[in-house]
């Protein structure tokens, strides 16, 4: 007769493993925390950067050539537009230039550019006179005029931008003593752009900074 409770008939449990139930994590997503740090650094950047002119009637450099270059692009003739061109072209090539040959070719290839800072002395005898000498301080006059023209533009670029801009009320309006309209709506237009170039900016980095820090997150718990 088979016994009911014979131990060798029960299951034995002893040795047997059982799931045991996981710990839930709440790691962050990457994704999630990317779109996180885009939202809140461009908030950041927007705001911070809405007043293109400070309490203290300074203008910001940046904005100021922004609106420089944008004016020069849709509201000057193209006689304008080549001068300043040129200008632009000289001042990012002459510290490379090591030799006379060069430089001559340098100034040849900007004449109109060059014939206006030469007024008193023709553009053929200024190419003559040149040599290995006297390059180091040609250069170095020629890069000072040009430059002073860029400052000049800069001045009067924010003095443009201070006519319009209201501080009491913290934007730009356009009174009687503002007669360029064109120049108005483009001041008003790159405040814009610049707040949303900032705001993407700022996004992007903080973005990127918590992406990255939660991937090393994950990296260093093993998730």
């Amino acid at each position: 007769m088979t016994n009911p409770y014979n131990m060798e008939a029960s299951p034995n449990y002893q040795n047997q493993v059982f799931p045991q139930p996981q710990k839930k994590t709440n790691n962050p997503p990457v994704l999630g925390m990317m779109t996180l740090g885009a939202v809140g650094g461009g908030t950041v950047g927007y705001f911070k950067h809405r007043y293109p002119v400070s309490a203290d009637g300074v203008v910001a450099d940046t904005f100021a050539k922004n609106v420089f270059e944008a004016n020069l692009k849709k509201n000057v003739p193209e006689k304008n537009k080549k001068f300043f061109k040129e200008l632009n072209a000289v001042l990012n090539k002459i510290d490379k230039i090591k030799n006379v040959e060069d430089y001559k070719k340098l100034l040849k290839q900007n004449k109109n550019l060059i014939e206006e800072q030469y007024k008193g002395i023709s553009f053929e005898t200024t190419l003559n006179s040149l040599t290995p000498d006297n390059l180091k301080t040609n250069k170095t006059a020629l890069k000072e005029a040009l430059q002073k023209i860029m400052d000049y533009e800069m001045v009067k670029t924010k003095n443009a931008i201070k006519l319009g801009w209201n501080s009491d009320s913290k934007k730009f309006v356009k009174t009687e003593a503002f007669k360029d309209d064109k120049l108005f709506d483009i001041i008003k237009k790159t405040k814009t752009n610049h707040q949303w170039k900032k705001a993407l900016k700022y996004g992007g980095i903080t973005a990127g900074v918590l992406g990255a820090l939660t991937m090393g997150y994950k990296i260093v718990t093993g998730k």
